[in-house]
């Protein structure tokens, strides 16, 4: 028997764009050894023509704009799910996409507090 109750459409974008999100970190996680073998400092060298450079610097891009629209579509979903009053399902997508765009928020702001005080500190 199917169900007449359709997904929200917010919920579904929060979800993919958190996903989204999450799969170029896992990207970057693959290709930065090989773009860099044998380096961890992680200084760009001169020429840069490799195109697995353009694919890292494209994937934190997506990721910057990804996660925005993760997490207020994943709030705009809610809400919209709560007006309907049960016509529509997808609270656990919109859910999932507010955790992982929030996740990245605290995440980013961590990280740039850490090089914050390393600076400072130094």
């Amino acid at each position: 028997m199917e169900s007449s109750i359709k997904t929200n459409r917010l919920a579904i974008i929060s979800f993919v764009s958190g996903f989204i999100a999450l799969i170029s970190l896992g990207l970057y996680w693959v290709l930065f050894p090989i773009a860099f073998p044998g380096d961890s400092s992680g200084v760009m060298p001169e020429s840069v023509n490799n195109p697995i450079f353009t694919i890292l610097d494209l994937s934190g891009s997506v990721r910057n704009l990804c996660v925005p629209v993760a997490l207020l579509t994943g709030i705009l979903a809610l809400r919209e799910i709560k007006k309907k009053d049960g016509t529509e399902k997808g609270k656990i997508l919109a859910w999932v996409g507010i955790v992982l765009g929030a996740g990245w928020f605290i995440f980013g702001f961590l990280v740039a507090i850490t090089f914050f005080l390393a600076e400072s500190l130094h």
